[in-house]
């Protein structure tokens, strides 16, 4: 049996909710391959934005977000303030990377533990806070999915999702819709439009539902009809590697 590149999966099925001519914000980390990919193949008049301003850089290779390089060909650098404030009006999609996501699309990118005295420590928030609460709509994309990445609630609520559920983005006063969609290594997660709770949208290659509950942190629900993951053709498989040659983000 072919093996599955799962991580591949994850960012092609993330990337395919980019559509041509939208402006995407882009997190740091894996959501890079997901615009770049979009961008290269079927959305190539998408408009990328980061938080440090860089608008609409042409690049041909993944590299850190703090390269210099990360802005070539752009059409404007501005600051951070211009560009987190685009979030409020133009932007159509934003994608967010995380290291806990729960089940009202909270995610924490801060630390792994107790806050005080944590077993890990990550970069922190950036951008991401200002992203989930101001964006339009926004996803998030999450790999190597265990009960500890999945938990019921986050270790640290850095980013905001659905709160503690319906109305309490609402009531804290956040202007953006919420997220979305959670893409993992397993699977395309959705959430209730009533109870803002995360379910199993679409299995991956090769998954099982049982997989999934195994590496999550509660009882997830699953849609009526689970769909089915498409398997990347090598063809697209070629374009994403060939968008990392030096294999910052791709094992």
């Amino acid at each position: 049996m072919t093996s599955v590149d799962y991580k591949a999966v994850m960012i092609i099925a993330a990337a395919r909710r980019i559509s041509k001519g939208n402006e995407v914000f882009v997190g740091m980390g894996l959501p890079i391959m997901v615009a770049m990919y979009a961008q290269k193949s079927h959305a190539p008049h998408s408009v990328l934005l980061n938080e440090y301003g860089i608008v609409d850089p042409m690049m041909h290779k993944a590299i850190e977000v703090a390269d210099p390089a990360f802005g070539e060909r752009s059409v404007q650098l501005c600051g951070m303030t211009d560009a987190l404030g685009w979030l409020l009006r133009r932007a159509d999609i934003a994608v967010l990377g995380a290291a806990q996501v729960d089940r009202y699309g909270n995610s924490n990118s801060t630390v792994i533990g107790d806050y005080r005295k944590p077993n890990v420590r990550i970069a922190g928030s950036g951008g991401a806070n200002d992203i989930a609460s101001l964006a339009r709509s926004f996803v998030i994309i999450m790999d190597k999915q265990r009960p500890e990445k999945m938990p019921e609630r986050v270790d640290y609520l850095t980013s905001p999702g659905f709160l503690d559920g319906p109305q309490a983005r609402e009531h804290y006063g956040l202007p953006g819709g919420g997220p979305e969609a959670v893409y993992t290594d397993k699977a395309v997660y959705k959430f209730h439009p009533v109870t803002k709770e995360l379910f199993v949208q679409s299995l991956h290659p090769g998954i099982t539902l049982a997989d999934v509950r195994e590496d999550t942190g509660w009882k997830i629900s699953a849609a009526p009809k689970l769909l089915r993951t498409p398997l990347p053709t090598p063809g697209e498989l070629r374009l994403l590697r060939s968008l990392d040659p030096n294999h910052v983000y791709l094992d």
